[in-house]
């Protein structure tokens, strides 16, 4: 083995490239089995469920249906993907902002688990749906809670939000609402995404079970489904650490026995994208120019924003490397810079890596979640990346690259 190579399950990343070509994604399907079987290992109860917008190709969909996860969903399409996969109705939940009344009724009609009313007008929308379907719609309530995480990248609690019915309206809405056609089962509350600190998980799993007992109370019969969301973070900053799991554990299972000791235990959720896939993922790209600009070290890749969007969106370098030499000292700064006609195509700035050469492989990782799906592949009109994934001793596409004649065959 090569130790100035970078390997990816039990591959090379030139071994990859030579084979698939750049740019491109790559997943080790072993490290998102690990990831599942370490959250049932310190969540014993819970039952996980795979966010769908972090990745939705079919093929690693198809790997956590077979590892037995459920799905949550945003969109109608992800729900025909999840009928596709034959993912069982009542192992799907649909969350999100904005539900089409084409999307409400897909999901209603194929008797979901439960749509997340994230508004008192939605659920006015939805019980008039399934009244005109003649039909009864399981629905959980999203919470827009009173206060969520201090200090999170992705905050959707405690504030202003496009999320979920405020916690001080909940007696109101509900006062208020025709539910001739809804079946009410459960609590919705996601606090934050990306949280890397077991004590703000712990706090926030505590925070929904108030929530939820509060929600049974005004009700005024049991729910049985506690969607508890998750917002498990993956670090992708230097000097960040990994989110201690097994303290979130710990802390949950404490909160769960002191709090259901005298109720019965709902049935629990997990929801997770990023912390199931994330670092699975690679994206690669050469190096195809190296340039000086006012005491400053630019290597052009193939690729770009538009191929990886999220640095840039989040403002923040993803873990990165000069994958063919991994061995060697990172003695330069270096600017990563992709192909698009604007300067914000940065993939990463001022990072550590040893001098860059034309033909290097540049290695961003933590890619397996907001990746592909979250960018913006016609922008400049190249072709986009193929996806590969790496499993034991057998690699294989799992989409393939695209070509120019794609590009304008819907024109």
């Amino acid at each position: 083995m090569n130790d100035n190579m970078l390997h990816i399950g039990g591959f090379s990343a030139e071994e990859l490239t030579q084979r698939f070509g750049t740019p491109m994604y790559v997943y080790d399907f072993e490290r998102i089995r690990t990831q599942v079987e370490k959250v049932r290992k310190h969540l014993p109860g819970f039952a996980v469920y795979y966010s769908l917008k972090a990745n939705p190709n079919k093929h690693i969909a198809g790997f956590l249906k077979d590892l037995d996860c459920g799905f949550e969903i945003a969109s109608g399409g992800e729900l025909y993907l999840c009928r596709l996969l034959g993912v069982a109705p009542e192992r799907i939940v649909f969350a999100g902002p904005g539900k089409s009344t084409e999307e409400l009724t897909f999901a209603i009609r194929e008797g979901i688990q439960a749509i997340n009313v994230e508004s008192a007008l939605e659920l006015e929308r939805v019980e008039a749906i399934a009244a005109q379907l003649s039909m009864t719609a399981n629905v959980q309530i999203r919470v827009n809670t009173t206060s969520g995480v201090s200090d999170a990248p992705e905050m959707m609690v405690g504030r202003p939000s496009k999320f979920g019915i405020e916690e001080d309206d909940l007696e109101s809405v509900l006062a208020h609402a025709s539910m001739k056609h809804i079946n009410l089962v459960g609590l919705h509350l996601y606090t934050a995404s990306g949280v890397l600190d077991s004590e703000e998980i712990v706090a926030n799993f505590e925070r929904a079970c108030e929530v939820y007992q509060r929600l049974e109370d005004i009700a005024g019969h049991p729910l049985g489904l506690l969607d508890f969301g998750g917002g498990l973070g993956v670090p992708y900053v230097q000097g960040e650490k990994p989110l201690d799991i097994a303290a979130v554990g710990q802390g949950i299972q404490s909160v769960r026995a002191e709090r259901f000791a005298k109720r019965e235990e709902p049935v629990l959720i997990v929801e997770l994208g990023r912390y199931l896939v994330a670092e699975s993922g690679t994206y690669l790209t050469r190096v195809v120019d190296v340039k000086q600009s006012r005491g400053q070290t630019f290597a052009i890749v193939e690729g770009g924003m538009h191929q990886f969007l999220r640095p840039v969106f989040m403002g923040y370098n993803h873990p990165t490397v000069i994958a063919n030499r991994m061995g060697e000292a990172a003695t330069a700064i270096i600017n990563v810079g992709g192909q698009l006609c604007t300067p914000i195509d940065m993939l990463a700035n001022d990072v550590s890596l040893p001098p860059a050469q034309v033909d290097d492989l540049i290695a961003i990782q933590n890619a397996g979640a907001y990746g592909y799906s979250m960018s913006m592949m016609e922008f400049l009109s190249h072709p986009s990346p193929p996806e590969v994934a790496v499993q034991g001793e057998r690699a294989w596409l799992i989409r393939q690259r695209g070509t120019y004649a794609q590009l304008f065959d819907y024109e």
